[in-house]
């Protein structure tokens, strides 16, 4: 990866997606109700990727086409090789796809250390992001657990199988239960002691 910064760097200049980068960063800065995380940046810009290429293969990206495509590329084993052999007929370079796609790391170094984008962070965000960064690894090694049980058929379902890491703040004097999300974002978990 010489001579770029970083991974995403490499593919902004390989992809001629330069003029997404200032897209991405807008995305990441935006007001707390419209800020998209690490995860969905990626899964963005890993659409993005998929959707260029198949406009290149003159495959239809009408609709949700690309982000149904690559979800399904994301899935289980079998509806994954599916769909990646159906692209690569196509003339999708799917295996160099696959390669270049990007994780939630990735973007987060992209934007702390290629853009120095942290410095427009305003109070509180550093929490909210150390809660989405734990929810992301959290979600990433379940993940890799649930596909090594699937893999050595200890675990199966009659489709293919989403992980959901939720994080729930309660009051230990009421008990109320509510999203970690939105108890930060209407700054309290309950009113107990009101």
């Amino acid at each position: 990866m010489s001579g770029y910064g970083c991974k995403v760097c490499r593919i902004l200049d390989e992809y001629g997606m330069e003029r997404y980068e200032k897209q991405l960063l807008q995305q990441w800065q935006a007001d707390q109700s419209q800020r998209k995380g690490y995860r969905q940046l990626a899964d963005w810009f890993n659409t993005l990727m998929l959707r260029r290429e198949m406009d290149r293969a003159g495959l239809s990206t009408l609709g949700d086409e690309a982000e149904s495509k690559y979800e399904r590329l994301q899935s289980e084993k079998a509806i994954a090789e599916e769909v990646a052999t159906e692209l690569s007929n196509a003339g999708v370079p799917t295996e160099q796809l696959r390669k270049d796609f990007v994780s939630y790391g990735v973007i987060r170094t992209h934007l702390k250390d290629c853009l120095d984008s942290d410095v427009e962070l305003s109070s509180g965000e550093w929490e909210r992001e150390a809660i989405e960064i734990s929810q992301d690894h959290a979600t990433t090694k379940i993940e890799e657990a649930i596909r090594s049980l699937q893999n050595k058929e200890k675990l199966s379902a009659g489709s293919e199988i989403t992980v959901s890491v939720n994080v729930e703040l309660e009051c230990e004097n009421c008990h109320t239960r509510v999203p970690a999300d939105r108890a930060i974002r209407r700054e309290y978990v309950c009113d107990c002691d009101d």
